[in-house]
């Protein structure tokens, strides 16, 4: 009898060994959900170490940045010891190497898959490997954000891989279209729906797991994520002595920024709740009150503990989740002023959207709520995915600012979308996932 793991390091480890046996079992199709911060590409990149030794192991990514930052995570391994592999970078014709990979020993580039027989594993986009002729073949592959990824754009790359393994995460935003996709709504086979639904539909036998532990989340933090958004629950890797903000700084005159602050560094959440006002998208009190806080940690000579030692908090290790690009750069326009009044280098801090911040990790985020100041609650702003992404890419602590009388404009405004045969709503998880976050947030109001 095998002992049952009983720490989270133990559980993961034993997660990994049931997908690689899965694997050598030979089924077409393995799918493995990974929650925030739980290791998806250090599993995919074990993966294609102990595949390539039976074949050459192609890896699908979603995008150019993606692909390096999986060429760069193999670089790290071996560094710090992993077995040593010949990768290979498939790429576009317009495609620069980053300067940083350019040059290392046991990489090559190019843009034909002939010139990289000699690789054990090769990275590209979907997009470059659906470029490929198809009298290319492999017994087996790995797509990388599964459920980031198009059932289109795995139409032309899923029959040169006799076998697969898809890695994603079922939490985040779901890939969109800026085509007219009524044609294809509520049919099984849809070309907008993600690869890893339709590989679960044509698929049936597919196997399904899930890595257990998020290495990111807090404790605080990862029983609401898996909770409101996630239907195979998992847990944090860390226990709640192991994560602490310390203040260095204790403000003579507290305001709502640095009780959000104090809040946030003695629970791991605050909400700042402003008037119930309707308000356009880009409301001037939401974006002042962000720079408040912002500023405050800062100012405030914040020391992060955790377990890998102590250390300062730096503007960018804090970042600005919004929903729209105009709530952004009018953000990023108050930090730059700030700045220009107070010396502090707020503008260091990263703002950007939910779709963009994806894949991020940082130690502080400040959210701004998708549902602040709005009177209606439409698909696009009640959007489990988005919200999921902004309340997950924090290490220590996340700051949600919003205004108020979300649970009334819940309660009073049924979906506007139209629900087609044949296809889930998503929209009411969405309001399920507000309504779960919305109840936590609460007990952290400042």
């Amino acid at each position: 009898m095998h002992a049952e793991p009983v720490t989270p390091a133990e559980a993961a480890a034993a997660t990994r060994e049931q997908i690689w046996s899965t694997l050598t079992e030979g089924g077409r199709s393995t799918l493995v959900d990974s929650p925030p911060g739980a290791g998806k590409s250090t599993l995919v990149r074990e993966i294609g170490r102990r595949a390539h030794r039976q074949a050459q192991v192609p890896i699908v990514v979603q995008t150019n940045d993606q692909a390096d930052d999986m060429v760069r995570g193999y670089i790290a391994d071996q560094r710090r010891g992993a077995a040593p592999v010949r990768l290979g970078r498939l790429h576009g014709g317009d495609y620069l190497p980053p300067a940083d990979i350019r040059a290392e020993q046991g990489l090559s580039f190019s843009k034909s898959i002939n010139d990289l027989r000699d690789c054990d594993v090769i990275v590209a986009p979907a997009a470059k490997w659906a470029t490929v002729d198809f009298d290319h073949s492999w017994p087996f592959g790995i797509v990388d954000e599964a459920y980031q990824m198009r059932s289109d754009a795995l139409l032309p790359i899923g029959a040169m891989m006799s076998s697969l393994l898809m890695v994603g995460d079922p939490g985040q935003l779901a890939p969109f279209t800026t085509a007219d996709d009524t044609r294809f709504r509520g049919r099984p086979l849809s070309p907008v729906e993600t690869a890893a639904a339709t590989i679960l539909t044509t698929q049936p036998e597919t196997t399904r797991l899930a890595l257990p532990v998020s290495w990111r989340l807090p404790s605080h933090a990862a029983h609401l994520i898996s909770d409101a958004f996630y239907e195979i629950p998992f847990t944090a890797g860390t226990q709640p002595h192991q994560r602490r903000l310390r203040r260095g700084v204790t403000p003579l005159h507290r305001g709502r920024a640095a009780d959000a602050v104090h809040t946030a560094a003695r629970a791991a959440w605050a909400y700042l709740e402003l008037d119930d006002v309707p308000m356009p998208t880009t409301d001037p009190d939401a974006v002042q009150a962000i720079v408040d806080v912002v500023e405050e940690l800062i100012n405030a000579n914040i020391t992060l503990e955790d377990e890998y030692g102590t250390r300062t908090l730096l503007p960018s290790n804090i970042a600005v989740g919004v929903t729209h690009r105009d709530q952004r750069d009018h953000v990023r326009t108050a930090l730059q002023a700030n700045r220009a009044r107070t010396g502090l280098p707020v503008d260091e801090v990263v703002v950007d959207t939910a779709n963009v911040l994806q894949g991020r990790e940082f130690q502080v985020v400040v959210v701004w709520h998708p549902l602040s100041g709005r009177r209606d609650a439409s698909q696009f702003h009640l959007d489990a995915g988005r919200l999921c992404v902004l309340l997950s890419r924090h290490r220590q602590a996340c700051i949600v600012i919003s205004r108020g009388g979300i649970r009334d404009q819940l309660a009073s405004h049924a979906p506007t979308e139209p629900v087609w045969l044949g296809e889930s709503a998503p929209v009411l998880d969405g309001w399920h996932a507000h309504l779960a976050v919305l109840d936590h947030l609460t007990a952290h109001a400042v």
